[in-house]
Parts: C-alpha cells; structure tokens; sequence
C-alpha cells in the first residue's frame, strides 16, 4: 500500500521525459521546412491596354432584279359605229298584219258528231276493300292454354277508309278484344259512288287464330 505514490510519480516522470525530446524534434522540422520553402517577392507584369477598335459591317447591297421592259406601244384609235338618226312617227303610220285562222272542216256529218260524244260511265267500288290488313296479337292467356278460336267483326268505316264502332263475335271470349283491336288498326278504301268515296256500315271480316301461325 506505501508503494503506489512511487509508481505514479515515476509513470509522469518518464511522460515527461518522453515529450521533451518530441517537442524538439517538432521544432526542428519546422524550422528546417521554413528554409526550404522561401517564396520571394512575386512581381506581376503590367497590364497593356489596348483600344477597342470599332468594328463597322459594309451595307448589304439588295438584290434589285432588272428587267428589259419594252417601251409601252400607243394602240390605234377605235373609231365608233356610224348610228342612224331616230325618226319619230305618228300613230297613223304604223300598221300591224294580222294573222287570219281558219275553222277546221270535218268530213263527217253533223249528226254523227252527236252520236259519237256520250256521257262517260264512272266505274264505282260496291264494297269497302282492305288496303292494311287487320294483324291480331295472339293473346297470351289463349297460348298458354293452348287454345284456338275463330271471330267475325262487325265494323263500319268512314269515307277515308277509317274504321270504327267494332264489335266482335268470336268461339271464346279471350279472343274478343284482339280482334276488334286488329281491326280498328286497319285501313281500308271506301265504297265509291259516282266517283266520290262514301262511308259504309255492317261491314263483316273473319279473323282466325291458330297456333301454327
């Protein structure tokens, strides 16, 4: 226990015993480099200014096209047509020819040119004819049951064709109002009389269901 301050006073001792030769050697080597490096006096040129001369472009000559053009040539005078003086004249002198047509002469007699003109009998339509078709929707409740029928309508139409007031008479009721439907759809040319459409009544058109359709 007594020996331990010995020991720490002879561990500083070579410490310092260490540093001081190191410190000299430091300082040497400063020194020696000091010397070795000797940077004198740097002297810089002098600068030589020189005048910036102006630079000046020649002018750009423009290309002008040249051409021969001939002197322009006088045309010749154009001498105007020779007019006619206007001369006025009175009512009296001027005179028109009128054209003369003749009657036409037949070589028939007179009586038989009587007989030939006859009134024109107008061919008329007696029944009223259909131009679109009365198309019945098969009714769904009849194809589920698998039925079958046949109906008669009983309509009537108006001077254009339009038909109206239908009433059918059918097998089984299910069909009864496609039929009157399909019909009132339809279109048909009127009955004619001397010419001119008429209207008509109690007209009757059969209508059949089948499922091969």
């Amino acid at each position: 226990m007594k020996a331990w301050p010995f020991r720490k006073y002879e561990s500083v001792g070579r410490l310092a015993a260490g540093l001081i030769p190191a410190a000299a050697l430091t300082f040497g080597l400063f020194v020696a480099m000091d010397r070795l490096v000797d940077v004198g006096e740097v002297k810089l040129s002098e600068v030589e200014l020189r005048p910036m001369a102006s630079i000046v472009l020649p002018p750009e000559k423009a290309d002008v096209l040249v051409r021969d053009r001939k002197p322009p040539e006088k045309l010749p005078d154009v001498v105007p047509p020779k007019t006619r003086a206007v001369t006025r004249q009175n009512p009296g002198e001027i005179v028109f020819d009128f054209a003369v047509f003749e009657s036409p002469v037949s070589d028939l007699p007179i009586g038989v040119t009587e007989q030939v003109y006859q009134p024109v009998s107008i061919i008329g339509r007696e029944r009223a004819l259909a131009v679109r078709a009365p198309v019945p929707d098969y009714p769904q409740a009849a194809l589920r049951r698998g039925l079958e029928g046949e109906c008669e309508v009983v309509f009537s139409v108006d001077a254009a064709g339009r038909p109206y007031s239908a009433s059918a008479t059918c097998t089984d009721k299910i069909f009864v109002r496609s039929s009157e439907t399909a019909v009132e759809r339809a279109l048909f040319a009127a009955r004619t009389k001397n010419g001119v459409p008429v209207g008509q009544e109690n007209l009757v058109y059969p209508i059949h269901f089948t499922l091969n359709d």
